[in-house]
């Protein structure tokens, strides 16, 4: 509960201390993508394969920007449906830096937020010597890193990102966190 509260302080100020120094038109871009979602190590197999969709909307805060570079702060509001596993909701915020090749630009991102778990599969927790069922809605840590390529047209830009999320604790046999991966597929409106 105490990390719930830390990170919705930390998202509700970013807007107003990156109004001071870096959004110096006051403009606030629309982000939207579709993403294939599986739970797994870094790599591009099964992300295809009977892929399991979600999408995202999100924007931007802008803290140094020129022709040929971005300091970015992403606020992103999230949902994937993993059939028979689970259903997740999130809010996630991300630090990054996107540089321009004439209109083609790659970033890179690092961040975190908190991920609402529905869980398809029935949950148990131990009781003495008996098991007990509990509700299949909690809450999780989500760090994320993510990498990307796009293109920048007029007011539009149109990206690819490949990005790892975790979901933590996690605690099953001793493992920290549950690895995701996320192909997005989106494109980013710059509103005037």
């Amino acid at each position: 509960m105490k990390s719930l509260l830390l990170i919705a302080f930390l998202l509700a100020g970013t807007p107003i201390i990156a109004q001071d120094s870096g959004s110096k038109n006051g403009n606030f871009p629309l982000t939207i993508t579709l993403f294939s979602e599986s739970v797994s190590l870094p790599n591009f197999r099964n992300i295809f394969k009977n892929p399991n969709l979600g999408i995202r909307i999100g924007t931007e805060i802008y803290y140094a920007k020129n022709e040929s570079r971005q300091m970015i702060q992403t606020i992103n509001l999230g949902y994937y449906y993993h059939k028979d596993f689970q259903n997740g909701l999130y809010l996630s915020s991300e630090f990054g830096y996107r540089k321009f090749i004439n209109k083609a630009f790659v970033d890179a991102t690092l961040g975190v937020g908190y991920l609402l778990i529905d869980s398809a599969l029935p949950r148990y927790e131990r009781k003495g010597n008996d098991y007990e069922r509990i509700g299949n809605t909690f809450g999780r840590i989500m760090p994320t890193l993510g990498l990307g390529a796009g293109y920048q047209f007029e007011s539009v830009s149109v990206f690819s990102r490949y990005e790892m999320f975790g979901e933590t604790p996690f605690g099953f046999n001793g493992v920290p966190a549950l690895p995701h991966k996320a192909l997005h597929v989106g494109t980013r409106f710059n509103l005037k």
